[in-house]
This record gives C-alpha cells, sequence and structure tokens, in this order.
C-alpha cells in the first residue's frame, strides 16, 4: 500500500504507475503541505503504508525542516520505502546530499515526466534503488574525501608490502648463506670421518703384518719381486 504527497500533475503519473503496478493508494495528499505539521497530525496508519513518496515541491518547509523530519520519519518507520521527487533539483543540492547521506536512496530529480514514471517503477520495485545506483547524490567533497583516504590506504598498504618484500629477501639470502656454511661444515667433517678411517685401517694392516711372519714374508717377496 502507498502513501504520498504530491501536486496534483505528479499526482497523475503516480496514479499511472500503481495502476500498471497493481499497487494500492491508502491515502493521498496534493495540497502544499508542512511536512513537520503533517507527520505530527496525519491520521494515516503507517502500519499499512509500504511506500510513502514525497513531492518536495508541494512541501512550504525550509530544506534543514525537511531533511530533519524525512531522517526522524525514516528512523520510526524503517521498513516504509521513503520516494523523493525532486525535479529540477541538481545532484549536488545541498537537500539531495543531506537525504543520501541520511540513507535515503530512492530519490528522482529527473524533470520529464516518461523518465520520471520510468523511475518510479524502479522505486516500486522489490529492491528499489540502492545505495550504489544513487552514488550521484552523495557530495563531491565527501567523495574526494574518500578517494583521497582510499589511496593515501593504498599507498600505506603498498609501502608495508614493499617492507615485507625486502625483508624477505634479507630472510632468504641469509639462509642460503646459512645452508651453504652448513653443507661446508657437514663436507668438512665427512672428509676428516674419512681420513681417520683411513688412518685407523692403515694402522690397521701394519699391525697385522708386523704380528704376522706368514704374511710379512709375502709382502717382502712382493717387493723384492718389484
Amino acid at each position: 500500500m502507498l502513501n504520498y504527497i504530491a501536486t496534483e500533475n505528479t499526482a497523475k503519473l503516480i496514479k499511472q504507475v500503481c495502476k500498471n503496478q497493481n499497487i494500492l493508494i491508502l491515502y493521498e495528499t496534493q495540497n502544499i503541505t508542512n511536512i513537520r505539521q503533517y507527520l505530527k497530525e496525519t491520521k494515516v496508519n503507517f502500519n499499512l503504508v509500504k511506500y510513502f513518496i514525497i513531492e518536495l515541491n508541494n512541501l512550504d518547509n525550509t530544506e534543514n525542516e525537511i531533511i530533519e523530519s524525512i531522517y526522524k520519519f525514516n528512523k520510526l518507520h524503517s521498513k516504509i520505502r521513503i520516494i523523493i521527487l525532486a525535479q529540477g533539483l541538481s545532484d549536488q543540492s545541498k537537500l539531495l546530499n543531506e537525504l543520501y547521506n541520511n540513507g535515503i536512496y530512492n530519490i528522482i530529480n529527473n524533470s520529464d515526466n516518461k523518465k520520471i514514471q520510468e523511475e518510479l517503477i524502479k522505486c516500486l520495485s522489490n529492491k528499489g534503488i540502492q545505495k550504489t545506483d544513487a552514488k550521484r547524490f552523495e557530495r563531491i567533497e565527501e567523495k574526494v574525501k574518500k578517494d583521497k583516504k582510499i589511496s593515501i590506504l593504498k599507498n600505506k598498504l603498498k609501502e608495508i608490502y614493499n617492507i615485507l618484500k625486502k625483508n624477505d629477501d634479507k630472510t632468504l639470502n641469509s639462509t642460503s648463506v646459512y645452508f651453504f656454511r652448513v653443507l661446508i661444515k657437514i663436507v668438512s667433517e665427512f672428509v676428516k670421518i674419512i681420513y681417520w678411517v683411513t688412518k685407523i685401517l692403515l694402522i690397521y694392516i701394519g699391525i697385522k703384518i708386523l704380528f704376522n711372519s706368514q704374511l710379512r714374508e709375502i709382502i717382502l717377496q712382493i717387493l723384492k719381486v718389484r
């Protein structure tokens, strides 16, 4: 079910779209309205309402009053989708910037009736207009600040990556040097072991020859022949 505050001409567009989309209009207001007073005194049962269309041209409040009233209403009735009709306002108007910042994304600021109808259909769809689709209403200064913060963060991450990579290279070099030293030490110890084994073996053979007369005679005969 739907409730709207809109001018007579806009009301015709809303009725046509609702008829095509099979959406029931429960309440309607076509008179110039004070939004603050309306929300305080209206007899509308918002528990029955799913969509609330507000045409800014039909309000006689200041920008701050509109922003504050819609913000409070949205907090109080978070399940109701607020659709703002802001024909003729620029994407970077303060009013639309603030509404966007307060979580109102279903905003139509086109002045062409056909375009308004198309965007109304999108606003009344299951998902409506999402934050990413309404990015044009984000204040440029805020966007620049965000982009700058993202850029700084990227640079910091790049610096951290380079430091870690440099440390990894140093660690790798240190590991290679350490491994080479260990390898040399192992080879050195192995050579020592072979030397001592050979020495012990020669001593053993010498002792055998010294104390074995037959073996000694054989060795002497071999030497004589040579």
